[in-house]
């Protein structure tokens, strides 16, 4: 089976001044990639209005959204599955509160009667001694998942452990210091789950056309075999509709 998972910060849920216009434009977008399942980080707004953004997600993509609530700045997080997906999901189990600064949408399926769990995190946004606690619990989560296949899309908020350090100049050195700290980076790779990107070998950054930072803030990890790993993709779009950009791997899943 054909699995293509996207991964993609909406930056304020795609709303702007209580409109849901950017939303619009980036759901249309999302629907063209014709992903199975995607990870959604900010998904600020969401649940009101009765669900109204929750609802025009689902409805636009064909799929079911499954919400995280965040601690903080209703940042929700969530994993989207698409309907005839052959992706049948039994369970949420989120990690919400403590010790995380936002969430982990985290849900558990099988295909076919393969066990599988897809995660969407956002890490803590400007504080590296908080990301690298997060990074720890992560890992038992990393842990916990041995058994099965583990996708996890995300906003990791720092430079990767093993890429290049960007180009800093103009850059305020108090943001350049919090993001360059690679702390929680190394302990997300000794989790042992593959980063996709780099395997692919697309070190493309995902952050930077608004701030002049540019580096490789998001992106997919996973356990499954690095021979069902078939492709990684940066969506880049020549007009963003988010300070981030979206990311998409696929896989090639058998027994």
């Amino acid at each position: 089976m054909k699995l293509i998972f996207g991964s993609y910060n909406l930056s304020a849920g795609g709303f702007d001044g209580g409109r849901d216009d950017r939303l619009r434009s980036q759901l249309d977008m999302m629907a063209e990639v014709g992903a199975d399942v995607w990870a959604l980080q900010e998904c600020k707004y969401w649940k009101d209005n009765g669900n109204a953004a929750w609802l025009l997600a689902e409805r636009t993509l064909g799929m079911r959204a499954y919400i995280a609530q965040s601690s903080h700045h209703d940042c929700n997080l969530a994993v989207l599955v698409r309907h005839g997906s052959g992706i049948m999901v039994h369970a949420e189990r989120h990690e919400e509160g403590p010790p995380y600064w936002h969430a982990i949408a985290r849900v558990s399926a099988d295909i076919d009667g393969i066990p599988i769990t897809f995660a969407s995190a956002h890490l803590a946004p400007s504080t590296p001694t908080l990301r690298q606690v997060e990074a720890e619990a992560f890992w038992l989560l990393a842990k916990d998942a041995r058994q099965e296949a583990l996708i996890v899309g995300a906003d990791w908020n720092s430079v990767p452990a093993n890429d290049p350090d960007p180009d800093i100049t103009g850059i305020d050195p108090e943001h350049a210091r919090r993001k360059l700290d690679r702390s929680a980076a190394r302990t997300i790779e000794a989790t042992g789950l593959t980063d996709v990107a780099a395997l692919i070998g697309d070190l493309t950054p995902t952050v930077g056309h608004d701030s002049g930072l540019y580096y490789r803030c998001d992106g997919v990890r996973t356990n499954i075999a690095t021979s069902a790993i078939t492709a990684y993709r940066v969506i880049m779009e020549t007009r963003p509709r988010s300070d981030h950009r979206p990311v998409v791997a696929t896989f090639s899943l058998a027994g």
